[in-house]
């Protein structure tokens, strides 16, 4: 089961489980800490499988992951969250590794793997796991990788989120200092997927524009940092 330790500059405070979607705030929620820097519903941890997403609230004095801003970021053990004076640090012992790519290169995106064989291995063994199957909504879109020569890579988009990014829970991987732990996620609902910009200097781009949340069709084509991807529902 997944964990916070809340501690101040003096002192750790107390462990928490995580075994459901919480709300931290000064007045309301399910851990509530009294002090005028936190919002009355600050912070929401939202538990969506083993997998743990942190929401600001519209906080006034916002929430800090590895003293970063965020508004959205999916959560890795080691995270320190930081709300006003507490800090609080993640942990979750059923967190899973990435899959997807194989990486060959570093940030410069020239030669890249994709091993589908294990992608769908994982993806069949995560789903027996969890007890249910993944939205039935015809066959699960595609994401290209497209390359400085040869044929583009490809990743089966089967799960209900795909993350990408640098770190090693990402199911798809990429490199560079640029690049967030978790860069972006990859949404799917039923036959509908979105893409949300998670973190990192590197934002999500579509036609050279930053993008913070953009619902995906057919044929779009976006980049993060030096990397080119196009979706696909149909070839």
């Amino acid at each position: 089961m997944a964990k916070l330790t809340i501690a101040t500059k003096e002192k750790v405070l107390k462990e928490v489980d995580i075994n459901k979607t919480i709300i931290i705030g000064r007045e309301k929620g399910d851990i509530i800490l009294k002090n005028p820097a936190i919002s009355a519903k600050h912070l929401k941890i939202e538990k969506l499988g083993n997998r743990y997403v942190a929401h600001d609230l519209d906080s006034t004095n916002g929430t800090f992951i590895n003293e970063a801003q965020i508004t959205t970021q999916e959560l890795s053990s080691g995270d320190v969250i930081r709300i006003g004076r507490f800090t609080f640090t993640f942990d979750n012992p059923e967190e899973t590794g990435g899959m997807g790519f194989d990486e060959e290169d570093d940030m410069s995106g020239k030669t890249m793997m994709i091993d589908t064989s294990k992608m769908k291995s994982m993806l069949a063994q995560e789903v027996a796991s969890e007890g249910k199957a993944p939205p039935a909504a015809g066959p699960a879109a595609k994401l290209f990788l497209h390359q400085t020569s040869g044929a583009p890579k490809v990743a089966e988009l089967s799960k209900g989120i795909v993350n990408i990014g640098s770190g090693d829970d990402a199911e798809i991987q990429i490199k560079g200092i640029t690049i967030g732990k978790i860069a972006a996620t990859i949404k799917r609902s039923g036959a509908k997927y979105e893409i949300i910009f998670k973190g990192g200097m590197a934002r999500v781009k579509f036609d050279n524009k930053n993008v913070d949340r953009k619902e995906l069709n057919n044929g779009d084509k976006f980049s993060i940092g030096s990397y080119n991807f196009e979706f696909r529902t149909a070839l």
